[in-house]
């Protein structure tokens, strides 16, 4: 590259100031390299995984207030239905606690170290859903969702897509088709 020294005489005047700045600009644009090429941004889907007896699926993470624990005491909510757990106080809380597997599929949930209550949001209120097993957050791009294949009669009321990923396929259970379900309150 040539090198060109500028000479700080003759720059008296204004237009000769904005003159050599110009050229200076110019100068640099003609040797200045392109931007990188930019890559494709993909945008994510988060998702936690659980287990309901023997199927795993995923639910929002946005649909997730909170990840607990079982309870050490709850309190029976007499006449309930059989899925009612009872309610626990969380941090001066009343929650009341759901067996989703009981709920689904008539079984009652195995209580492990690994289980855990989904606390989600319904109407105004709370309310925990105990899963038999919590296995972690996943992401998962959005293209790859697709309308679910085949279901569980027990659970297409809860899972319109999946996620394929990896060889797999990641069915995503709708905590917000839950909580409108009436028969969920009832």
């Amino acid at each position: 590259m040539p090198s060109t020294t500028l000479a700080p005489t003759g720059l008296d005047s204004p237009q000769a100031v904005v003159q050599l700045l110009a050229e200076l600009e110019q100068r640099s644009r003609s040797h200045a390299q392109g931007l990188p090429q930019q890559e494709l941004i993909q945008s994510y889907w988060e998702g936690v995984m659980f287990y309901v007896g023997d199927s795993c699926f995923v639910a929002p993470l946005s649909g997730v207030k909170e990840i607990l624990n079982y309870p050490t005491a709850l309190t029976p909510v007499p006449g309930s239905k059989p899925w009612m757990m009872g309610v626990a106080n969380v941090r001066g809380t009343l929650i009341p606690v759901i067996d989703l597997q009981l709920y689904l599929i008539g079984r009652k949930t195995r209580r492990s170290r690994r289980s855990r209550v989904m606390v989600i949001a319904l109407a105004s209120s709370f309310t925990g859903v105990l899963v038999g097993e919590m296995v972690g957050m996943r992401h998962f791009a959005k293209e790859t969702a697709r309308k679910m294949q085949t279901v569980n009669d027990k659970f297409s009321k809860y899972v319109q897509f999946e996620f394929d990923q990896d060889g797999m396929t990641w069915p995503v259970f709708s905590l917000s088709a839950l909580a409108e379900d009436p028969t969920f309150h009832s």
